[in-house]
Formats: C-alpha cells, sequence, structure tokens
C-alpha cells in the first residue's frame, strides 16, 4: 500500500509506520470509546445508579477525545525532544492502561477501574496524536501527505474494526470475554511499540535545533492563547470546529442510552452500530477524502466534508426517535464516511497554519480543544436526554436533535469561511 510517487529513502519508515500502527490499532480499538460505552451500559447495569452508570457511559464514550486536555502539555514534553522515544512511551502507556481493563470485577469499584484504564489510555494516546504530527510532517510532502495518512489510516480502520468484532461476538457468548480480551489486545499494542522503535525521523536533528530554538518558555494555557490570538485565521477555523465537534461529541452517550433503555437493541448490535460498522467503512471512503485533502487547504476541505456528519447524524437522531432500526445502520455507514475525512482533517488540519517549528504546538491547541469538548459535551449530553426524559418519559431520544442542531451550524461556519476566501495564499505548508 506504499503510495506510487513515495520516494524510496522515506518508504522503511512508512513501512515500519504500517505495522506498528496497525498493530497499535488493535489496542485502541479496545477502548474506543462508543465500544466501552456499551460494554459499559449492559455489563454493569444494577451495578450502580442509573444517572451514574449513564455518567460513566458519558465518561468512557468521551474518552478519546476529553483525554486531549493534556496535549499541550505533550507538546511541551516532546518539544526539543527525540520524536521516537516519546512516542515509544506513550504507546507502552496506552497499553499498560488498557491491559488493566481486563481484571476489572462487575461491581462499582470495577466500573471506576475502566473508567480510569480507558481515560488512561486515552490520555496517552493524546500524546502519541500531538507528537507524531511532526513525525508525518517531517517524513511526506505536503503534496502526498493525506494518501500517506490516509492508507494508514484504512489499516488502522480495519484493525480497530475487527477488534470491535472479536469483541462483540464474544461479549455476545461471555458477559466477561473482556478479560481475555484486553490482555491480548494489550500484548498487540506492546508489539507494535518495539516495531515503532525503528522508525526514523528525515533531518531530526535540525527539527530538533529549530525547536530548541523556538521559545516556548511560559504557563502551557498561555503558549495555546497566544498561538489563537496571535493567529487569526486558526482561531477562527477553531471557533467553528468548536461548535461542529461539540455536536459530533455529544451524540454518541444519549444515542447508547437511548439503544438500551427505549429501543432495547441487543449489546451485539448496539456495537455494531455505534463502533464496528463505522470502523469498517473508514477504509473504502478514506482514498476518496485524502485524494481532496491533497488538493484543499483544509478550510474548503472541511467546508465539503463537514456534511456528511450533519447526514450521519440526521440518519441517527431519525432513527432513534422513529424506532426505524435500518435508519440506523444507514446512519452506521454515513458516520463511517464522515469519520474517514475527519481523521485526516483532524491529523493533518492544523499544517496548513503552523510553521515547521509550531507544528506540535498548533496541533497541541487544536486537540487540547477536543479534550475540552470531550470532557464538558457527552455529559451535556446526557443531562439534555435525562431532561427531556424526565419532561416526556419515553421520549428522551429527541434530546439527539441538540447535537444535530451544533453540527449543522458548524457546517455551514466552515462553508462561510471557505467562501470568504482568506485561507487563499496563507498555507505555511507548501510543500
Amino acid at each position: 500500500m506504499i503510495p506510487a510517487k513515495l520516494r524510496t529513502g522515506r518508504r522503511p519508515s512508512y513501512r515500519r509506520e504500517v505495522r506498528a500502527w496497525t498493530l497499535l490499532a488493535i489496542t485502541l480499538g479496545a477502548v474506543e470509546g462508543a465500544l466501552v460505552g456499551v460494554i459499559v451500559k449492559n455489563v454493569f447495569a444494577g451495578t450502580v445508579a442509573p444517572l451514574l452508570l449513564n455518567i460513566a457511559v458519558a465518561l468512557v464514550s468521551g474518552a478519546p477525545a476529553l483525554a486531549n486536555v493534556f496535549s499541550l502539555f505533550w507538546a511541551s514534553v516532546a518539544h526539543g525532544r527525540d520524536k521516537i522515544r516519546v512516542l515509544f512511551w506513550l504507546q507502552i502507556a496506552c497499553v499498560v492502561c488498557a491491559a488493566v481493563i481486563g481484571f476489572a470485577p462487575v461491581t462499582a469499584a470495577g466500573l471506576l477501574l475502566i473508567v480510569t484504564g480507558v481515560v488512561g489510555a486515552r490520555i496517552a494516546w493524546s500524546g502519541v496524536v500531538t507528537t507524531r504530527s511532526a513525525v508525518w510532517r517531517a517524513n511526506y510532502p505536503r503534496a502526498l501527505r493525506a494518501r500517506v495518512t490516509g492508507s494508514i489510516a484504512v489499516l488502522v480502520a480495519i484493525a480497530m474494526g475487527g477488534a470491535g468484532l472479536v469483541l462483540a461476538f464474544a461479549m455476545e457468548q461471555n458477559d466477561e470475554a473482556f478479560r481475555w480480551f484486553y490482555p491480548l489486545a494489550a500484548l498487540c499494542g506492546l508489539l507494535g511499540a518495539l516495531v515503532y522503535r525503528r522508525v526514523r525521523v528525515r533531518a531530526h536533528r535540525s527539527l530538533l535545533d529549530a525547536e530548541r530554538a523556538e521559545s516556548v518558555a511560559g504557563p502551557l494555557l498561555s503558549r495555546g492563547i497566544a498561538i489563537l490570538r496571535e493567529d487569526a485565521l486558526f482561531r477562527q477555523y477553531m471557533t467553528i470546529m468548536f461548535v461542529f465537534g461539540s455536536g459530533n461529541l455529544m451524540v454518541l452517550a444519549p444515542l447508547i442510552i437511548v439503544f438500551t433503555d427505549e429501543l432495547k437493541l441487543p449489546q451485539f448490535e448496539q456495537m455494531l452500530i455505534v463502533s464496528s460498522v463505522p470502523l469498517l467503512v473508514i477504509p473504502f471512503t478514506t482514498p476518496l477524502w485524502a485524494r481532496l485533502l491533497d488538493r484543499l487547504h483544509v478550510i474548503p476541505y472541511r467546508a465539503i466534508h463537514s456534511w456528511t456528519f450533519v447526514v450521519a447524524i440526521a440518519m441517527l437522531t431519525a432513527g432513534a426517535v422513529t424506532g426505524l432500526v435500518p435508519l440506523l445502520w444507514l446512519g452506521a455507514l454515513a458516520m463511517g464516511t464522515a469519520y474517514a475525512g475527519g481523521i485526516l482533517g483532524w491529523n493533518l488540519g492544523h499544517n496548513d497554519f503552523a510553521p515547521r517549528e509550531l507544528v506540535a504546538h498548533y496541533m497541541g491547541v487544536h486537540v487540547t480543544l477536543t479534550g475540552v469538548r470531550g470532557l464538558v459535551m457527552p455529559l451535556v449530553g446526557v443531562m439534555f436526554y435525562e431532561f427531556v426524559e424526565s419532561r416526556s418519559p419515553g421520549n428522551g431520544a429527541y434530546a439527539l436533535l441538540l447535537p444535530l442542531l451544533l453540527t449543522t451550524l458548524g457546517a455551514f461556519g466552515f462553508l462561510a469561511m471557505a467562501r470568504s476566501g482568506r485561507h487563499v495564499g496563507a498555507s505555511r505548508d507548501p510543500i
């Protein structure tokens, strides 16, 4: 799957990255928020009060995003340091946190252990996402970067979706199947981390010297605020992204609650709709998004891509409200298409704003704001569901209209930003 135009000298690191990220994706799939949310909601039902259980669902489903509040911290840790070494130890931390989930008893303490393990794994992974951005920018040229990243994303999605399918089938047979699954998934991640240690960064010494020459003194939050204050275009992009992403991150937790409490869907079917099916759709649509992003600045790219999320959430909302399960399956397919484009834009979009020596810090700002949304919005979604349900019992599914509204507003925002033309000639990543 090596892109044809990738120079021979770049290929060994690319091959190692493919092997490493595919193995690590099995671990990542095990701590995928929607998947763990379904497990928590079904396995721990009756263990704690319903409201506390729903809050736990919100925390684990939002964990992939909420953990990113640490991204500016990780950007600071990685600044001026060996990127591969930092990434290796972050990967190991993620693996260890995932492994402990398999030892959680079905008690209130076990529920706390699962929430802690998932959040811990995702905190470590937020450091991986923040730091590897600099590696990808150094190793792959702008005109090919989305296709290179997309080819990795395809294999990652297959591995994550496959891991979810295995867990879903196993949990269908035995609710205790997660006890062997999580240690096994962690072992795969460990092998991936060992492979990744051999990846090389092009012009690594030059990159580290440039980072060390760039002053990043001061409180972490101040650094992020300074970037937003000084870069008006990036600030506007982040503002619209906050509205748009709030809707995306709000929808999963109440959707899982509706599936269990109102529609009474089997656990296996829930796992497929919210996790495995969207992940397995990603490989089929990623190449289309990759070619588009290679040609466009991220702002017009988002103006096109964002509407796939609107369609997906609209289908899921309609299915949840009407009880028409086929609409939920269509929504899952649409969500996979949206995820495919979102992964590329989320991992690479900041490069169109950031100077070379501040790539990790721009990514840190972007990912930290995602973390704020991930901390707040799933809980807001659950609380709004509880409010609607208390006012109109049996109609809690209408709470999904709120995330649909926010996502739609964000999509219109990207469209207006693209039409303004302010991004033309503004990219700091011309090659």
